[in-house]
């Protein structure tokens, strides 16, 4: 990673609202716009999620996403992760694109392995969807995973397939008392999303999640700054400026 300057954001970054974006999620606008749209509304963590698409491309995306959160001056308080594709993460970063880690699920690459290949300064954040899923993730090595993103607190029309229950109207959703336990099951902060709106900022605020994430909400709003705006003012309104705690790390 020598060709990678900027400073870890490992124990700076803000997982209050997270939003995960790609360009099939944006109504046919460039993905830059609604970024930028979703920075000026506050958007705090910016998830780049792609399927299908090529190293190169994801590559070229992921420096554009960079320079946009640069050009708003938010480098250094919006952290940016890439989805599943722990091998551009490593790439961007060897180029010296500011991508500041990896999200991964249950079928991706090992925490461990991501981990060894990125090095310690990258963010590395983990899906789960149970809490007996929480404990085992617990068993991971210090240091190993920055962040839980659970799921999900609705059926999502993006990602059905994490129904609990099914994506067949039978999806339990998760309420105050299911998040409360996940997080305490957690030795990690946990973001809750799946389907989330602004109707839902008042009691994932109230509980013990660290923030909220979202694609349609943002993503696919006439206006994506208002839309972000909305949301983060209604999470603000209960939880202020107050940040979540860290992972644990390894110390050397």
């Amino acid at each position: 990673m020598s060709n990678y300057p900027y400073a870890s954001m490992r124990d700076s970054f803000d997982l209050s609202a997270y939003f995960v974006v790609g360009p099939q999620d944006c109504k046919g606008r460039p993905i830059t716009d609604v970024i930028d749209d979703a920075l000026r509304g506050g958007a705090s963590f910016i998830q780049l999620r792609v399927k299908d698409a090529d190293a190169k491309d994801l590559t070229d995306m992921a420096r554009d996403i960079a320079q946009i959160i640069e050009d708003n001056n938010k480098s250094d308080s919006v952290a940016f992760v890439i989805d599943d594709r722990v091998d551009v993460v490593w790439q961007a970063r060897s180029k010296g694109i500011k991508v500041d880690g990896v999200h991964i699920g249950q079928t991706d690459m090992e925490p461990r392995e991501a981990r060894a290949l990125l090095g310690e300064d990258a963010i590395v954040g983990l899906s789960a969807e149970t809490e007996s899923l929480v404990k085992l993730i617990n068993e991971l090595p210090d240091g190993c995973i920055d962040y839980i993103g659970a799921a999900p607190l609705h059926v999502s029309v993006t990602k059905p397939e994490a129904s609990v229950g099914g994506n067949d109207g039978s999806g339990r959703t998760l309420d105050e008392e299911q998040i409360n336990t996940f997080c305490s099951a957690s030795g990690f902060p946990v973001v809750v999303g799946g389907g989330v709106t602004a109707d839902d900022m008042e009691m994932l605020a109230h509980s013990k999640a660290a923030g909220w994430f979202v694609v349609s909400a943002i993503a696919g709003a006439d206006d994506p700054e208002a839309a972000t705006r909305n949301m983060v003012a209604r999470w603000k309104a209960v939880r202020g400026d107050t940040k979540h705690r860290y992972a644990p790390r390894v110390k050397a």
